[in-house]
Formats: structure tokens, sequence, C-alpha cells
């Protein structure tokens, strides 16, 4: 059983926050998440922390955008041959992100705002890909 790492969260508590779920509110959602276990999230798990990650992403209508544009880089990814084992190479696709994206991280990393440029810079690879064949 692995404990929930600094990075979630720092994640968890700030989808808490930008949500505005009062500190009452959160503890029951932890209890919920930890299956009556622990209020705190300090004590989660890492696995509970992750389906409370996402959980409170899937709250955020930003997010389910972001999730739309994130899966048109993907297509586009697997229309170019960019597949393991018969699905998109999620590996490669982020490996390109993080060498060449503009802000140099991997792909789920974009925020909403950010994606709009990241696709449109995909796209212009999309396109030479096209041009090339």
């Amino acid at each position: 059983m692995i404990q929930i790492n600094p990075g979630q969260l720092k994640a968890l508590n700030t989808l808490v926050s930008k949500s505005g779920i009062a500190k009452e509110t959160k503890a029951m959602m932890v209890e919920g998440f930890s299956t009556g276990r622990c209020t705190s999230s300090k004590d989660l798990t890492s696995d509970e922390a992750i389906a409370m990650i996402r959980h409170l992403k899937s709250l955020d209508p930003d997010e389910a955008k972001a999730d739309k544009m994130r899966k048109k880089i993907i297509s586009l990814a697997h229309e170019m041959n960019w597949r393991q084992n018969g699905k998109a190479d999620i590996k490669r696709i982020d490996n390109w992100c993080r060498a060449y994206g503009y802000l140099k991280k991997s792909l789920d990393k974009h925020t909403y705002r950010e994606l709009p440029k990241l696709v449109s810079q995909f796209e212009g690879v999309y396109n030479h890909f096209l041009k090339s064949l």
C-alpha cells in the first residue's frame, strides 16, 4: 500500500481549492474514497488519491474540453502511425511534447488554456506528415 506522494497531494488540494469545496466536505470525500479509513488527504493511498483526483477533474467543465483536445492530438498521432500494439503510442506523444512542444511538458500536464496552442503545433506536424506522403 503506497501512500500519497507530495505531487498527488498538491494536485488534490489544488483541485479542491479550485472547486471551492469546504474543509468538511473535503473530509467527507476523503472518507468516502478511503472507504472510511481516514478523513485527511495526507493519509490516502496513492490509488485512492488518483481516484479522487480523477473525480475532482471530472467536475471541472474545462477539463472535459481539455480532454477533447488531448484526444485530438492522440488521434492525429495514431493517423501518423505513432502506434504501440495497435493503439496510439502515448509515450512517444509525451516525448514529443517534452522535446518539441512549446512548453516542454507532457501532454497530460498541459492545462485547458495551454492546449489550443499545442494542438495547433501538433496539427503542423500532422500536415507536414501528410505532405511528405
